[in-house]
């Protein structure tokens, strides 16, 4: 345990600045930039409306900015090898370090612009100081999951685009490309068929008794909608991304041991 918060604290210091800077850019973004659109461009008819778009903006991009600098700390490390050759952990272990280092990152600026987004609507909800924090630890647990989900995805991909460079050279990041598309787009297929339904849809899990403690809207149309979870899917899914991570792992490790 102690290497692994050693291999934190590595990560930490060599791309802190990717994490202060993308705060920063988004701080300017939500707040800066609406208010300056503010004085020239009546948009909405309040101040803090414009702000909240703008943070929701920021919101997005944000899970692409934690993208990049998770596939730049990655392309950094395979390039230079030695640091990993001449390390005592795994290259397990050095990749899962980047991967939690980055979804920590990644969650904090979640936290924050997700704070101001419900700040900037305070008086237009009907909630508690208890509702609020329970809206906010909803949305940073769901974006945070979807989050790890596409930091695995991207890694096992990054590693087979390493591989297919080796075989085909440049025209590997076209197919790789291709091959992204096809299987983002049959697994979209096979959970929607019924027999995914049959076999993975058990142990239902209702939320909707949750809706209740959440914040209502005091003029504008918003209902909570947030369905069930299922059990055996959950388990089914945490497996499938863990084989993928340890797959992609070995795939980087015969690329650095190359």
């Amino acid at each position: 345990m102690k290497s692994f918060s050693g291999l934190l604290k590595k990560e930490w210091v060599l791309y802190r600045s990717w994490f202060l800077v993308g705060i920063f850019m988004g701080l300017m973004l939500s707040w800066i930039v609406p208010y300056i659109l503010h004085q020239f461009v009546d948009l909405f008819a309040q101040e803090n409306q414009l702000e909240f778009v703008f943070t929701m903006l920021v919101l997005f991009l944000g899970g692409f900015y934690s993208v990049i600098q998770f596939l730049a700390s990655m392309r950094f490390d395979i390039k230079a090898k030695e640091s990993w050759l001449h390390s005592t952990s795994s290259i397990t272990k050095l990749i899962g370090a980047k991967l939690v280092c980055s979804l920590v990152g990644y969650v904090l600026f979640t936290i924050l612009f997700t704070s101001i987004a419900i700040f900037n609507i305070k008086d237009e909800l009907i909630a508690s100081a208890g509702k609020i924090l329970l809206v906010l630890v909803i949305i940073v647990i769901i974006l945070a999951i979807l989050q790890l989900m596409l930091f695995i995805v991207l890694l096992f991909f990054l590693a087979f685009y390493l591989q297919l460079k080796r075989i085909i050279g440049r025209f590997s990041i076209v197919l790789t490309m291709i091959v992204f598309y096809v299987t983002t787009a049959g697994w979209a297929r096979v959970t929607e068929s019924q027999l995914y339904r049959t076999i993975f849809l058990h142990g239902e899990v209702s939320l909707q008794n949750i809706e209740h403690y959440l914040p209502k809207a005091k003029e504008m149309t918003m209902e909570w909608m947030l369905g069930s979870i299922y059990v055996v899917e959950e388990i089914a899914i945490t497996l499938l991304l863990l084989l993928l991570f340890l797959a992609a792992s070995k795939w980087l490790e015969r690329v650095v041991l190359r």
